[in-house]
């Protein structure tokens, strides 16, 4: 077995054809996390086959796995020349030495590892996605919403697109978590380094929707690519405290729907980077609209699951026991009006 921290570097088979969350530059930085561990495949005393994860504990204490800090998808890093049979036979292998003990929650970046995943022993969670083709947007305004039409149009009278550093976008992303009394999920060291280094590459753009009278900032977005695809990858939008006006309603979709026009023009698909499955309904349900008013195609994100019993078990407790609790606080809310 070999499950090791990242000590390999400059392997050969990850190249920038990948998905830019398993391009080698993204990688190296994310992976100086404490808690990233790689699993190899080694023949011929080469290393053929890779899948690295971050391990971590729950509240609770139990192990959990999940993809490296800020890439949306991850899977087995092959050598290209193998066949699809090959490729499939190392995947097997690298998830065999995966720890037991562990639950995985991972994002796959194709059809294919997911699959294989599946036929491992891994469970569906499927997530939704959606998408903007490059053919597709020279005639998406149209598909907009009529809500989406308004926003955007007063969202162009009293904001300016322009663009910052990634240490502004990133003080500004940390003072909006502040003000919602929110934790970043991973460290924003690493995510102004991967911006930073993005940028420099040409594979990144920060846009900001700066109002005209004040020059505030009342929304931001980052975004990454590839050769194929052009992802929505972190966004924020300011909170009104004390003396500060309120920021505009339609600030990130004016930001969204630059972003789709530069990824068209760049002829890449724009991908909303999918919608996060620990989203409550309520909150789901909005980003979902939002995605649906700006004409995005469905697709789906490749999520698989593989819970240790103890987890499930757990799971199994969970939803009765947030019906529960969600029953009574209504019973004591109930009482409380009728007193």
């Amino acid at each position: 077995m070999l499950f090791v921290s990242r000590d390999i570097t400059g392997i050969a088979f990850n190249t920038d054809k990948s998905p830019v969350y398993m391009q080698r530059w993204f990688t190296e930085i994310a992976e100086r996390c404490d808690s990233a561990k790689e699993t190899v495949v080694i023949e011929d005393g080469k290393v053929v086959g890779s899948l690295t994860i971050i391990l971590g504990r729950n509240s609770l204490g139990m192990r959990q796995a999940y993809n490296l800090p800020w890439a949306r998808v991850c899977g087995p890093n092959i050598t290209e020349s193998f066949s699809k049979a090959k490729r499939a036979q190392i995947t097997r292998q690298l998830i065999k030495q995966l720890p037991t003990d562990v639950s995985y929650f991972l994002t796959l970046a194709t059809e294919f590892d997911y699959r294989v995943f599946m036929s491992e022993g891994f469970q569906p969670a499927l997530e939704d996605n959606y998408i903007v083709t490059a053919d597709q947007s020279s005639r998406l305004h149209n598909s907009f919403s009529k809500m989406t039409k308004r926003h955007l149009r007063q969202a162009q009278d009293h904001l300016i697109v322009s663009t910052t550093t990634p240490e502004i976008f990133i003080q500004t992303y940390a003072t909006d978590l502040f003000h919602r009394r929110r934790k970043p999920y991973a460290s924003l060291e690493i995510a102004h380094d991967i911006l930073k280094e993005a940028l420099r590459r040409g594979q990144a753009c920060i846009l900001t929707a700066n109002r005209r009278d004040t020059g505030e900032i009342d929304a931001a977005v980052a975004c990454l690519w590839d050769d194929t695809n052009y992802y929505y990858w972190m966004t924020t939008r300011r909170v009104q405290i004390d003396g500060q006006s309120k920021p505009h309603q339609g600030a990130v979709k004016l930001l969204l729907w630059s972003a789709i026009q530069d990824a068209a023009a760049r002829g890449l698909t724009f991908d909303f980077d999918g919608v996060p499955s620990d989203f409550s309904s309520k909150k789901k349900d909005g980003v979902t609209r939002l995605y649906d008013g700006m004409g995005a195609q469905r697709s789906i994100r490749y999520r698989v699951k593989r819970e240790t019993r103890l987890e499930q078990f757990l799971g199994r407790l969970r939803t009765p026991a947030k019906r529960l609790i969600s029953k009574t606080v209504g019973t004591i809310i109930t009482l409380q009006m009728n007193y």
